[in-house]
């Protein structure tokens, strides 16, 4: 939905959810912004893959909340199994308000992982 709000009075929900709103929210944004969107499904998901023609620019992970070691780790495999696919070694979390920047060894390489809260996502451009 363009408008979240629109989408949130019209769906039937048993519960508020948030994570999904967050979700819109950065793909509106994406959108906004003329990046070209797709998603990721290997072994893991990836909730964002930005392209620009055939170069990949931007891996993104959005949830409401790390707090959960295995929501953490969900989301951390998947964005490292997205940022292996396109050979990339920085990859991006979008949260509600959590904020920090990991740097995460695994199979020989590093990777960085930036933890942004949506709001200073969204002051970027």
């Amino acid at each position: 939905f363009i408008d979240h709000v629109f989408a949130k009075s019209l769906g039937f929900r048993i519960s508020e959810d948030r994570g999904q709103t967050l979700e819109n929210i950065v793909f509106i944004e994406l959108k906004r912004r003329e990046c070209e969107v797709f998603y990721y499904s290997g072994t893991k998901e990836c909730d964002f893959i930005v392209r620009n023609g055939t170069y990949t620019q931007q891996v993104i992970q959005v949830c409401l909340e790390l707090h959960d070691k295995s929501t953490y780790e969900r989301e951390e495999t998947g964005l490292i199994e997205a940022m292996d696919k396109f050979s990339l070694s920085e990859g991006l979390i979008i949260t509600e308000h959590e904020e920090c920047i990991k740097i995460v060894e695994k199979n020989g390489k590093k990777y960085k992982i930036d933890i942004q809260p949506i709001w200073k996502w969204l002051r970027i451009f």
